[in-house]
């Protein structure tokens, strides 16, 4: 121990004394330069940290709907890009969901607008049907017992036969306004499902007329809602022309997927007096017209197949196609 107190003696005692003086000099000045090393340090991280809270306090507005929030700019380089490139962000951002909103009340009023002149469309077909027929019908029945009155007394065999007419017209015209009534039944999907929904329909059809109705659906069909509508719009129509013109006591509908489930099938069968399928065509009939736009929609096809007095077929068959594992149309 005592060789090294000498070693150390003789070592310091050799360097110079500048040196010597330099060297405790930098001894003194560490625990200064660890200071102000901690000191700005300190200070240099807080604001870093600062800087940083203030990004997620702009997240955090952006996310939460404050879309007006940017951040301030900064001389800092690093901060300053990232200042820079989330004030880009939240600019397009509140440009988008301006633009959204935008299209959103476009959007809105298209529907809206497409509702009124869908409302005024039907409003029109119904006075049109309301003249066609129904009038027509009431027309017929006051013009025939005015000439009732006439013919009671002095012919009374034409009149039994003008009372016959009467009896006919008044039945044609309540069958027009009960197959009215069934085409205004409103839509109600929304509240039940599409198996329900067509039961109801055939009681109400029951309801109005003296028929058998058999309806045959399928248990978990799994149609698109859009499907469903449109099918159940094209069913009104066709049980509204049954209950019109057929004059039917037996009604059958079947709806049913095809082997490969790429379709659903509809058919619905009457035994009433039938019709011109020529004719009809010829007439532009409104119901025929009506469906085929619908299944035009849907990219389905429909045929009728109908003879006097031997009934008529409605067939329908509707495509199910499937987009991301979901059926669509």
């Amino acid at each position: 121990m005592a060789l090294l107190v000498v070693l150390l003696f003789i070592s310091f005692s050799s360097i110079p004394l500048t040196s010597l003086i330099l060297f405790q000099v930098s001894l003194a000045c560490i625990p200064l330069t660890l200071f102000l090393s901690t000191f700005f340090g300190y200070f240099l991280t807080k604001n870093i940290r600062k800087r940083l809270e203030e990004v997620s306090f702009a997240a955090k507005n952006l996310a939460y709907g404050n879309l007006t929030h940017r951040l301030p700019y900064t001389d800092d380089r690093e901060i300053g890009e990232i200042a820079l490139s989330f004030n880009e962000m939240a600019d397009r951002i509140e440009q988008q969901v301006r633009e959204l909103q935008r299209l959103a009340a476009e959007n809105e009023a298209l529907i809206n607008q497409a509702k009124a002149a869908a409302v005024t469309e039907e409003r029109q077909r119904l006075a049109r049907d309301l003249h066609d027929a129904v009038s027509q019908q009431l027309f017929a029945i006051s013009m025939t017992s005015a000439t009732l009155n006439r013919l009671i007394t002095k012919e009374p065999q034409k009149a039994i036969s003008l009372v016959t007419n009467i009896e006919e017209s008044a039945r044609k015209a309540q069958a027009e306004m009960r197959a009215l009534l069934l085409q205004l039944r409103p839509v109600t999907l929304e509240k039940e499902d599409f198996h329900t929904a067509i039961i109801n329909l055939g009681k109400e059809l029951m309801g109005k007329q003296i028929i058998d109705c058999e309806i045959d659906i399928q248990e978990n069909l799994q149609l698109s809602m859009h499907i469903e509508n449109q099918l159940y719009r094209i069913l009104q129509e066709g049980f509204s022309n049954i209950l019109r013109h057929a004059q039917a006591t037996k009604l059958k509908l079947t709806i049913r997927k095809n082997s490969d489930q790429t379709a659903v099938h509809c058919k619905l069968e009457d035994n009433g007096i039938g019709f011109s399928i020529d004719d009809a065509n010829s007439k532009t009939s409104y119901g025929m017209k009506s469906i085929r736009e619908r299944i035009a929609q849907l990219g389905g096809t429909v045929n009728w197949l109908s003879y006097p007095d031997k009934g008529t077929v409605l067939d329908v068959m509707i495509p199910i196609t499937k987009q991301r594992g979901s059926e669509v149309n």
